[in-house]
């Protein structure tokens, strides 16, 4: 019974170790996938983009589509910054990025 019980833990063991051998090679395999999963990724979405401006640019439909949308973004703009208060956070807003373009600036000059 002892014989058993050590030959069943030394297997046990074993079995164990080799899961921890194998598991670097799969890590590194998943790894790989995945780098090559974000390059395909990062092409197909720039090959997406490049058909996008294309069809913008030949399809008559798709320019006046995006003609009319283009004005009406222009149109809400206008609206929401002739409102008082986007005026006032505007304007604060404007404050704030000249002082701390002015601080940026001092920080460069310091250096």
């Amino acid at each position: 019974m002892k014989r058993f019980l050590v030959i069943f833990v030394c297997c046990g063991i074993g079995w164990c170790f080799s899961g921890v051998a194998e598991a670097e090679p799969n890590r590194q395999n998943r790894e790989k996938q995945v780098q090559a999963l974000l390059a395909r990724e990062k092409q197909l979405a720039q090959e997406m983009f490049q058909l996008r401006v294309k069809l913008l640019e030949k399809d008559p439909a798709l320019k006046k589509l995006r003609a009319k949308i283009m004005e009406l973004h222009t149109e809400l703009a206008l609206q929401l910054d002739s409102n008082k208060e986007m005026r006032v956070l505007s304007n604060k807003l404007r404050e704030v990025k000249t002082s701390l373009a002015k601080i940026q600036e001092q920080a460069k000059r310091e250096e």
